[in-house]
């Protein structure tokens, strides 16, 4: 029987979306491109932007098209909060993942017409469910999920609504997922989570995320550990002194900072303020001198002022971030940023982030020029057909990288080689293979 299965948003989601897959290709289902026919189609959807939840009915609708007779299932954060309910078969929002296979047997065997909604009260779940998770195969990269939920609150974000309170990983089931992925020629891992800072803050944890790194930087095979998202106040100097000195540990840094302006922090319910964030950075630069910092960023969020938006702006400047990740304000349901007063109008914030997100670009361009004649490591992750190969540096950096005329000098997929830095093309620095 044949399978799709398709995943929006987040590295979490996607981490999720292969497990599933896996899961039931175990179970003997047949997997499928999501654009072919297939019997089952399974979407993980997302619920951080309007955007999103319109492309996850956008693709159900779709799916529908494509065979009108199959069984449509949605999991993730918008099926969690009520979305999809009249478009998909079978809901199971963010839990019950790990029975998705018999979840879908049963309703294929019943055969039911109508609508079937599976879902637990997020806030009820206190335990990390496994998923018995494995990398695509033939990437060279992997996502390696290690806690789930979130605890924050912030005044504009649904996911602590949909995921629930902080739930770890054990770190047994994390280290030997990381053994297998290395065992399986993966050269890096990526660590996800709705909330990385929270990993093993909860009573009768083993580690927190500096020992879990110090952990994984033991394991044989594994030549790069990436993180994903952080919060400025995980950075404190004991953090820094036992992760400085980790062989594997990739200087690259998501630093999670949603507006450079205090007022405007305040009113989201963030805990940073732009000293606490510098101090961050500085530490980190100081622990990595080539550490490559990035961000995300909401522009138009209740309030924000053109004075906001250009302290924003300023303070992008002073960081020097090396790349933005940009998000116009989007208001969600249930959310206290939703009802707030002095909501700023769609045009004007549509016009923010346009500019912001140029500033993102020539943030970029600024971190490559002042790298060029420099020699970095570079992961290949593929060939682009002109006779050059492409991958990322440590610090993230896109690299499209000339190869030596002799075939046996020239780089294969999944190889580290050095490269040496010598001009730019678009947000790509362009290098020569050594």
């Amino acid at each position: 029987m044949k399978v799709a299965v398709q995943s929006l948003g987040c590295k979490t989601n996607q981490y999720e979306m292969d497990a599933l897959a896996e899961s039931l290709r175990q179970a003997g289902f047949s997997l499928v491109d999501s654009e072919e026919w297939a019997h089952v189609y399974v979407l993980n959807s997302c619920t951080v932007t309007a955007e999103a939840e319109r492309k996850a009915r956008q693709l159900l609708r779709r799916y529908r098209r494509l065979n009108p007779q199959a069984l449509l299932v949605a999991s993730g954060c918008y099926s969690q909060r009520g979305g999809l309910a009249d478009l998909a078969d079978l809901i199971i929002g963010t839990g019950l993942r790990d029975s998705l296979p018999r979840l879908i047997q049963e309703r294929l065997a019943q055969g039911q017409a109508q609508t079937q909604t599976l879902l637990r009260p997020a806030s009820s779940w206190t335990h990390y469910e496994e998923l018995g998770a494995t990398a695509i195969p033939g990437e060279t990269r992997a996502f390696l999920k290690v806690q789930d939920g979130c605890n924050n609150r912030c005044a504009y974000c649904a996911i602590c609504l949909a995921r629930g309170p902080s739930r770890s990983r054990g770190l047994e089931a994390i280290l030997a997922e990381a053994r297998q992925l290395a065992d399986r020629g993966f050269k890096e891992i990526v660590l996800t989570g709705t909330n990385l800072n929270h990993f093993g803050r909860q009573a009768g944890s083993q580690r927190d995320l500096a020992g879990l790194l110090e952990a994984l930087d033991k394991i044989q095979g594994l030549v790069r550990i990436r993180l994903g998202s952080l919060e400025s106040g995980t950075i404190s100097p004991d953090f820094l002194d036992r992760i400085a000195g980790l062989r594997h540990l990739c200087p690259s840094f998501h630093l999670s900072l949603q507006s450079g302006s205090d007022r405007i922090l305040k009113a989201m319910g963030r805990r940073d303020s732009q000293a606490t964030y510098r101090q961050a950075v500085d530490g980190l630069r100081s622990a990595f001198p080539e550490a490559g910092i990035t961000t995300d960023l909401i522009v138009g969020f209740p309030g924000e002022t053109q004075e906001d938006f250009e302290e924003t702006l300023s303070f992008c400047d002073s960081i020097a971030f090396m790349g933005l990740h940009v998000f116009p304000f989007s208001p969600r349901p249930g959310t206290a940023a939703a009802a707030m007063p002095d909501q700023v109008p769609r045009s004007l914030v549509i016009q923010r982030a346009v500019i912001l997100r140029q500033k993102a670009q020539d943030l970029t361009s600024q971190a490559i020029q002042a790298r060029l004649g420099q020699v970095r490591e570079l992961l290949i992750e593929q060939h682009d057909g002109q006779g050059r190969a492409e991958g990322y540096t440590p610090e993230y950096l896109h690299v499209k990288a000339l190869e030596p005329e002799n075939p046996k000098l020239q780089g294969q997929r999944g190889q580290i080689r050095q490269v040496r830095l010598l001009g730019q093309e678009g947000l790509s620095a362009l290098g020569q293979l050594l």
